[in-house]
């Protein structure tokens, strides 16, 4: 397939906006092919428009972490949360949480004294 000079430099409208979209392959049977096919051209689209329309209504949006039904985040469960992790922060002396990585080196120093004692 050819391509004009138009789509090489961006200036070719179809060619922007297939590059916003991705490519997905599927396996069907050619009975299904057919079906999808002449549905498409029942509803004056191409195969891709009629499939992509049918994928839009079927297949729901991703919410983020921070989405989620009913419970939204708010500014006051911001502060909220600000003010819960000081006032850990000051019961730990300004450390949430010991070093891990620490106290794992210390509990197999203090194993390998026990095996060397052994």
């Amino acid at each position: 397939m050819a391509l004009r000079k138009e789509a090489l430099n961006g200036d070719y409208p179809e060619r922007k906006h297939a590059m916003k979209r991705s490519r997905i392959t599927i396996d069907v049977s050619p009975e299904l092919r057919q079906r999808i096919k002449m549905a498409a051209a029942q509803s004056g689209t191409s195969i891709n428009d009629y499939v992509g329309k049918i994928l839009e209504e079927h297949v729901p949006q991703v919410e983020t972490a921070f989405q989620s039904p009913g419970h939204p985040v708010t500014y006051e469960a911001v502060a909220r949360l600000r003010q819960l992790r000081e006032k850990i922060l000051e019961e730990h002396g300004g450390k949430p949480f010991d070093d891990i990585n620490e106290t794992i080196w210390q509990m197999r120093e203090e194993r390998l004294r026990e095996l060397e004692e052994r």
